[in-house]
């Protein structure tokens, strides 16, 4: 008899633990929450496709390039990285976001996702769930297009 009570009073300890440890996997808060995109705004954007592609400085020290064939890369002076030690990303442009791909060199990739607040000649502005971006045009870039704007006016003058 003795022997009996000792096993009812195990089998519902372990079940009273299951049910426990249950309910706790299930509403403890998660330390990830995976950000997520709204499909309708993944509209390819060839427009925005031309104005991103150039040199672009974030805070002083960290660089983006992006590349015409849609590869890119990153760096921050501030770790003494340069640009031949770069971070390597795939990038797409869509209307009202901006997916970057990197490349690791552990041999991983890490998508991101951002929301894309302003592009234009002079400003980048992009944020995800936990980072804002303000990144501005380097002057080699606009140098170029004004070059190019110069080449155009001699021409149209001959």
């Amino acid at each position: 008899m003795n022997k009996k009570r000792w096993i009812i009073i195990l089998i519902i300890t372990a079940v009273v633990l299951a049910i426990g440890i249950t309910l706790y996997f299930l509403w403890r808060p998660k330390a990830y929450y995976p950000e997520s995109i709204d499909p309708r705004t993944l509209h390819a954007s060839p427009a925005n496709h031309e104005m991103l592609v150039g040199l672009w400085q974030k805070d002083g020290h960290v660089y983006y390039r992006f590349n015409p064939d849609g590869t890119g890369h990153t760096w921050d002076i501030a770790d003494d990285l340069s640009e031949a030690e770069a971070t390597s990303f795939n990038w797409k442009v869509y209307d009202k976001a901006i997916m970057m791909t990197y490349k690791l060199r552990i041999r991983g990739i890490v998508p991101r996702y951002y929301e894309l607040d302003r592009l234009n000649a002079f400003d980048l502005r992009f944020h995800d769930t936990y980072t804002s971006y303000a990144l501005e045009r380097m002057e080699e870039q606009m140098a170029m297009e004004e070059d190019d704007l110069n080449f155009e006016w001699l021409r149209a003058i001959q």
